[in-house]
């Protein structure tokens, strides 16, 4: 019988074409849909699952009332997304990983990691730009602990020595034009003078790892780690990453970790509260996180972050668009139903019982889901780059096993086969044969059903409409609403030089502010620590709770530059030798804080109300500096997050980021054609980098790889949380 039947769908699919297309679009372009968010939802799960011991891998994170996320969350998803939205730190002291393998026998391993920023990678008579989530210091036994493959080298001691590093593939291509670089020696002149050999080189990490190193150094290698030990709870800088021993219970070890937190950091905890009477501060803890799950939480820092509101949304939109294939075909095969009525009364008045028309019926709805699933895979496969450059993943269909693939692909049809054809077969086969045959009358729909049907459809549709006319407000709204300063035709160009290459940098930032005083395509220009989206936060208690305050260093010019007012009081000023000297606090006038500002700042309207609108030109106990005016609120991050308190200061030995302002009708290529030439003379062809500041603002509103603001200011620039005062002992050996 099944023979039969598909002999039969063959025929009336070839024999009712526009029927057939119509389905056949429908069917395929949801299929198609269904497809990609598949690949893209499975390669999101995918992430870092793959290691031997994963289950045993976890990641250190430390909570408390500045970083710890206490705001109630309401709505749909809520409920799944509670542990995705803590915000934690996830930096911290060089010396805690030590001192947990040293005081919690649970703990196997502890890989401390501290990322390098970006660096200029010197080999040979040639100069090579590697950006900052790209290298790292690990210590010894990261290629222990993490199963990523090395070509050459034993992961037991490829890091054992100074000065020995691991490249990947990637890496050794590159910058040695081979893959069997072993032996081969390199700098990095902005970190210091010495010669790196490479010990190893280790396959190009997978994509779905959220790891994507082509470089580890031995941590001891880092010119300042001895001196970061000495530093106690002082400084946190180093992600830590824990591997348990075997048969470990997570759950009693959490509480132990909580238990042990509490009084490591009792120290810090009674001096705050001592200098702060009064103040809401909850005690410093240590949590862990499974690794394989880390990026689904939105901690910044971390390598790669799968946005879970995103994922359930596009299921959402999925099923939604599923159901609209699903319905479009119910309603095509009823009315089609008229035609086909004669055929179910002559095959009933020859014998045939329900349950067999059913079947002939579903066989070729299902045939054409089949169908339709193949056409969907051809389409998913044609517009694969694009959805993966839409959602920021790298896809391909390479990651994924054929038997996955053949399982999703099948599913999918009979998913589509069951949802589309059993109701409409049912349908058919109810058709009382006599009523049929006699006058040679049609099938008519139900008209209450198909109505149903119908209003269905559209009140689904209606409300896609209505979303995408909403999102199209809202880009609108982006792109047009005021920012508080001039994002239009300003160049960012990147400092290449360490903060060790003072002299380096100096000369380079007189070269580029003299190009741009004589260039005459060129408006203005400026320097900052920071760019949009990527700054530092440091730690203040204000009103008895730790609060977390953006620092910005920029130059004098920055207000000018950026159109930004200064609301009260007055702005920096280079013949004011107070507004650049860093000073110390007299006792009095201070208290114990997460951090001091020690110089004459410039703060934000927020941070402004914030503090009570204190007296101007005084030192702010709060603050640990002089609060010399105030600026009008601006946005550092896109217009989807409030604006944050901020604090401006005056270091032009932290300039990061040159900021250039093109003159109005001028032509783009030709003056960047310009900067690049005298880039190349100041820097001797050192790499050139840079963006476009209205680029950067909209990058940072791409919905499913949003930019990280907090990627760049805890790990991968160097930054540090810190906090002020002694050096607080760390008592050991409380177990």
């Amino acid at each position: 019988m099944l023979n039969t039947n598909l002999k039969l769908a063959f025929r009336n699919i070839f024999k009712n074409r526009l029927y057939t297309a119509i389905n056949m679009v429908g069917l395929g372009v949801a299929s198609a849909f269904c497809i990609l968010v598949y690949l893209y939802v499975k390669n999101e799960r995918s992430f870092d699952d793959f290691h031997k011991d994963g289950k045993r891998l976890f990641r250190l994170e430390v909570s408390d009332n500045v970083t710890a996320n206490t705001t109630p969350k309401t709505g749909f998803f809520s409920f799944m997304m509670k542990e995705a939205e803590e915000d934690n730190q996830l930096v911290t002291p060089p010396i805690l990983a030590p001192d947990l393998k040293k005081n919690l026998p649970e703990v196997e391993n502890a890989v401390r990691l501290y990322g390098m920023g970006s660096q200029v990678v010197h080999v040979g008579n040639q100069n090579f730009k590697e950006n900052e989530d790209n290298l790292t210091y690990a210590d010894a036994d990261f290629f222990e602990v993490f199963n990523f493959p090395l070509i050459s080298g034993n992961p037991s001691s490829v890091l054992s020595e100074r000065n020995k590093v691991v490249i990947s593939e990637r890496f050794a291509k590159k910058c040695f034009g081979k893959t069997d670089a072993v032996g081969e020696v390199f700098s990095l002149p902005n970190m210091d003078s010495t010669l790196y050999t490479v010990a190893g080189v280790a396959k190009n990490f997978p994509a779905n790892s959220s790891f994507q190193f082509d470089m580890v150094i031995p941590l001891e290698s880092e010119p300042e780690y001895k001196q970061r030990l000495t530093e106690g709870l002082n400084t946190s800088n180093m992600e830590v990453m824990l591997k348990l021993k075997e048969g470990v219970d997570v759950a009693k070890f959490k509480s132990k970790l909580l238990k042990f937190s509490h009084q490591y950091y009792s120290e810090v905890n009674k001096a705050v509260q001592v200098q702060n009477p009064g103040s809401r501060l909850r005690e410093t803890s240590l949590l862990i996180r499974p690794f394989s799950d880390a990026h689904y939480n939105q901690s910044g820092g971390w390598g790669h972050f799968t946005n879970l509101k995103n994922i359930y949304q596009l299921v959402t939109l999925t099923i939604i668009i599923l159901l609209i294939a699903c319905l479009n075909y119910i309603l095509l095969t009823l009315t089609s139903a008229v035609s086909r009525s004669q055929d179910v009364g002559i095959r009933k008045t020859i014998g045939a019982d329900r349950m067999q028309i059913i079947f002939k019926y579903y066989t070729e709805t299902q045939l054409l889901a089949f169908i339709a699933v193949v056409i969907g895979l051809l389409i998913a496969i044609t517009y694969l780059p694009f959805f993966g450059r839409l959602t920021g993943s790298e896809l391909s269909l390479s990651y994924f096993s054929f038997t996955d693939i053949a399982i999703m692909l099948f599913v999918l049809a009979i998913a589509f086969g069951l949802l589309a054809g059993v109701y409409p077969a049912m349908a058919m086969s109810g058709l009382k044969p006599l009523n049929i045959m006699r006058g040679f009358s049609s099938y008519r729909i139900n008209p209450v059903l198909s109505k149903s049907l119908v209003v269905l459809q559209f009140t689904i549709c209606v409300v896609l409409v209505i979303s995408a006319l909403a999102m199209n407000k809202q880009m609108r709204y982006v792109n047009e609403t005021n920012m508080g300063f001039d994002k239009e035709q300003v160049l960012l160009l990147q400092n290449p030089y360490g903060w060790n290459d003072g002299q380096k940098a100096d000369a380079l930032k007189d070269q580029i502010y003299h190009f741009a005083e004589t260039e005459p395509s060129i408006q203005a220009s400026t320097g900052t620590s920071f760019s949009f989206g990527m700054h530092s936060r440091s730690n203040f208690i204000i009103n008895g709770e730790k609060t977390m305050v953006q620092l910005l260093n920029i130059d004098y010019s920055y207000f000018d530059f950026n159109k930004i007012p200064i609301v009260a009081g007055r702005n920096f000023s280079r013949y004011i030798t107070t507004d650049s000297t860093r000073y110390i606090i007299p006792d009095p006038e201070k208290r114990h804080q997460g951090s001091s500002a020690r110089h004459n700042i410039v703060v934000n309207e927020t941070l402004y109300k914030m503090l009570g609108k204190p007296n101007l030109g005084e030192t702010n106990s709060a603050m640990g500096g002089t609060i010399i005016g105030v600026c009008k609120d601006y946005h550092t991050d896109d217009l989807t997050k409030k604006i944050e308190p901020a604090y401006h200061t005056i270091n032009d030995g932290r300039i990061y980021f040159y900021w250039l302002k093109i003159k109005a009708g001028q032509s783009i290529p030709k003056t960047m054609d310009k900067v690049k030439a005298n880039w190349d003379k100041a820097t001797g062809n050192l790499p050139f980098e840079y963006s476009f500041l209205d680029d950067d603002v909209a990058k940072s509103y791409e919905v499913l790889s949003p930019l990280d603001d907090h990627r760049y200011n805890i790990l991968r620039a160097g930054n540090y949380h810190s906090l002020s005062g002694p050096v607080w002992p760390v008592r050991l050996n409380y177990y």
